[in-house]
């Protein structure tokens, strides 16, 4: 190989590695995933990926409590926690989350330096029945962990620079943080939608035993959601069953799985409300709301105006919906007495 040719693959590589350094600083000053710092003035960030950004907000943002959950927790409004509890509220919602989910991004939450007093779970009963481990999607390691060194995968990727650093410059347009995950702007709710997606279930004949999920609820109870309750006695723990439509216990009831899922429900209750520091919610008896499908979008999506509502009913100092140690047995026994009264049948015919 000629001097010539070798001056041209030094030229390229030399190059190549100047703008690899330029990149990663730009990606690195800017830091789109919060893993260095907090927002910086005068930067617009676009904050859509809960996967690759809950981990640097839970490790550089400064709040003093927290929302957790799925995608019923996405439409919350954190100004609104400010508003009525005075709380500085960040958001680290997963679509899916399983109870592993939680874990994952709870122990970045308690390495943070921040004194969290409020902490807002919402729980979905479809996945807290699931085998322990199982989360919603995989996790980028090199996000969660505290090392440098790995770093490579976050400062050297052409997806966070186009996307995360340049084009929010280029469209002068950020995600304002109590914001941020929001999906309601982007759906249409009603019962037209519902049933777009709706697929009438085929009805089984037996009903599953009560007490089949009862020992994959203990262990996520246990690896994923108690050890921060105990760990943690100065923190409030509210902590919510949202508001699933009349279609989402239909198909339970067809698959056979409806009572079973209450038990479920019921035993989680019993175990929370054991913990001094532990406030449970009940939203899935609202039987107007749940029974009137133009509030969904799907058939457990609800509008967020519902999301505003349990706000609210949170800050209130004697809300109906929270449940005691007396009265949750009651109020489970009665929303399973309502279930079994309905012709789920007359809700599709309705429409």
């Amino acid at each position: 190989m000629n001097k010539k040719y070798k001056r041209y693959i030094l030229i390229f590589f030399i190059s190549f590695f100047l703008m690899s350094c330029i990149s990663a600083s730009i990606v690195i000053v800017v830091d789109p995933f919060f893993q260095y710092h907090k927002p910086l003035d005068g930067i617009y960030y676009t904050i859509d990926n809960p996967i690759s950004q809950n981990p640097g907000i839970a490790k550089n943002f400064d709040y003093d409590s927290v929302i957790l959950g799925s995608s019923m927790t996405v439409n919350f409004d954190t100004d609104l926690f400010t508003q009525v509890m005075e709380l500085n509220t960040v958001k680290l919602s997963y679509n899916g989350a399983y109870p592993k989910d939680i874990d994952n991004i709870m122990s970045l939450v308690v390495e943070s330096p921040n004194q969290v007093s409020h902490i807002f779970l919402g729980i979905d009963i479809y996945t807290y029945k699931a085998p322990y481990g199982i989360t919603a999607y995989g996790i980028p390691n090199y996000l969660y962990d505290n090392s440098y060194f790995n770093d490579i995968f976050y400062i050297l990727n052409k997806d966070v620079l186009l996307d995360y650093v340049l084009a929010p410059q280029i469209k002068r347009e950020g995600t304002p943080i109590n914001q941020a995950y929001w999906s309601w702007p982007y759906m249409i709710y009603s019962a037209a939608s519902v049933f777009e997606f709706y697929e009438r279930p085929t009805v089984f004949e037996e009903s599953l035993p009560e007490d089949i999920y009862q020992h994959n609820i203990e262990d996520n109870l246990q690896n994923c959601i108690l050890p921060y309750i105990e760990s943690m006695p100065d923190t409030e723990f509210t902590i919510f069953f949202p508001p699933y439509s009349i279609l989402y216990w239909y198909s339970r009831y067809a698959d056979g799985s409806l009572n079973a899922e209450l038990a479920g429900e019921k035993q989680i209750i019993g175990e929370l409300l054991a913990h001094p520091n532990v406030s449970v919610y009940y939203f899935q008896n609202q039987y107007d709301f749940i029974t009137d499908l133009n509030n969904y979008t799907d058939y457990t999506h609800y509008t967020h105006e519902m999301n505003d509502q349990m706000t609210l009913w949170f800050a209130e100092e004697d809300c109906p919906y929270e449940l005691t140690t007396e009265n949750y047995e009651a109020v489970l026994n009665e929303m399973k007495s309502w279930l079994s009264e309905r012709d789920f049948e007359s809700y599709l015919t309705a429409q």
